[in-house]
């Protein structure tokens, strides 16, 4: 991966406390218990691709941004222990590759007039990520001297070997300023071609765009067990929903040769007497799923099976595919999962860490169990003080690796309200 994302943080944002922020890793398990923040940290990772993904219909009045921020909340993300008029702000820092070895943080602050108003970029700006830097380089910053106004770093040569500031108008507040850099370049001598960020930001929207959520209660396991997709969609990615399993699975197994034994081999690690499961052309040019079972020769189909069962063939082609999104983030993936399944879970889970980032939330003991030997990409959401807020700690191996050594597995520990691991599940 040519860019990642080593880290976030957030300050006045709805009950989470972390304005110093945390660093991730390809694997990272965050477990806490139910109201803790775990979807409201992963909601952070959504609302930023959300700000940069166009708008297909373009007689909607509303901007990126404004989609973004209203799915997250609107005004209602500004810590209730605050008074309006508040800001939130989002810092997001990516590693990047040889070229960029700096690498970035985007910082974006939101502007919250009232409870009811609509909210507004108060500034934003990109730099590089150099830690203890006295003066990072800057691609760009807005609205920080005046709101509508901004600088944009430009080349002062073809040698790129120094840079000036180059003042721009009209930034808009309600749309990020990372995705107009042509706008605002337009009446200037100088083409976006010759700033510093011109490559850079390309790279960094493509990276972003690539990220996938999944929600396990989002699932609709009706629409899954009953929908017939037709042929011709080009999907290689399962929809939140699920409702294109079928086609999914057909066009990866016609992309990649591998993906079918490979698909097959994890259906029979959960259901040892399958013998077959494939995807079938059925009626006018659709797609249906057919499980077939030793010593039985007729098919089942997925409205006979149970419901983990279905959830398990989800994850198994988000997880094993192989085409896999830049970053992918799945909320409560063991709902509906039988605890005798959950080991075989956290291995797909673990395979595509290999290969890409992944965000687990899970207040599951049971799933926690198979992470023992991955104590440092663990993250505990643990109350503050005031009993208002919640922190996110990595799990310190150093003070587990003693229990761990002892036979106790980190499940166990989070079972009994180990407060090294964030305390009660519960």
């Amino acid at each position: 991966m040519s860019v990642i994302l080593s880290g976030l943080s957030a300050k006045n944002y709805k009950n989470l406390s972390i304005k110093q922020g945390i660093e991730l890793n390809n694997l990272n398990i965050f477990i806490g218990s139910n109201g803790s923040g775990k979807s409201n940290f992963i909601a952070m990772l959504e609302f930023l691709k959300n700000c940069i993904i166009p708008i297909s219909d373009e007689s909607l009045s509303a901007s990126p941004f404004e989609n973004a921020v209203s799915a997250l909340g609107g005004s209602k993300i500004l810590d209730k222990s605050l008074k309006f008029p508040g800001t939130i702000n989002f810092s997001y820092t990516f590693k990047n590759d040889s070229e960029f070895e700096k690498g970035f943080k985007l910082y974006i602050d939101i502007y919250a007039a009232d409870k009811n108003s609509k909210v507004s970029i108060a500034e934003e700006y990109l730099s590089d990520a150099l830690i203890m830097r006295h003066a990072p380089f800057f691609y760009y910053k807005y609205h920080d001297r005046k709101v509508g106004e901004g600088v944009i770093s430009v080349w002062n040569d073809y040698h790129e070997s120094s840079s000036h500031f180059e003042n721009v108008y009209d930034v808009p507040t309600n749309t990020l300023g990372l995705t107009v850099l042509h706008d605002l370049l337009e009446n200037s001598k100088n083409p976006p071609e010759k700033t510093p960020i011109y490559k850079a930001r390309r790279r960094l929207i493509d990276y972003v765009r690539r990220w996938h959520f999944y929600k396990a209660n989002y699932m609709n396991l009706k629409t899954i067990r009953t929908s017939e997709p037709k042929i011709g969609s080009g999907d290689i990615f399962l929809a939140p929903s699920g409702h294109n399993l079928a086609i999914v699975i057909e066009n990866l197994i016609q992309q990649n040769i591998d993906f079918d034994e490979s698909l097959n081999n994890a259906i029979k690690s959960i259901l040892p007497g399958v013998r077959k499961f494939r995807p079938v052309r059925t009626g006018l040019m659709t797609v249906n799923l057919e499980l077939y079972f030793e010593g039985i020769s007729e098919p089942f189909y997925l409205n006979e099976l149970s419901d983990g069962t279905v959830r398990m063939i989800c994850w198994a082609v988000i997880l094993l595919s192989p085409n896999l999104p830049s970053l992918l983030a799945i909320d409560e993936p063991e709902l509906g999962i039988h605890p005798a399944w959950l080991p075989i879970l956290a291995e797909w889970i673990k395979r595509a860490s290999e290969k890409t980032q992944l965000i687990i939330s899970t207040h599951s003991p049971d799933l926690l169990d198979s992470f023992t030997d991955s104590v440092s990409n663990v993250f505990a959401f643990s109350e503050d003080c005031d009993q208002a807020h919640f922190s996110i700690t990595p799990l310190a191996e150093e003070k587990l690796i003693e229990r761990i050594n002892k036979g106790w597995e980190l499940g166990d520990l989070y079972r009994t309200g180990d407060p090294l691991v964030g305390g009660w599940p519960w």
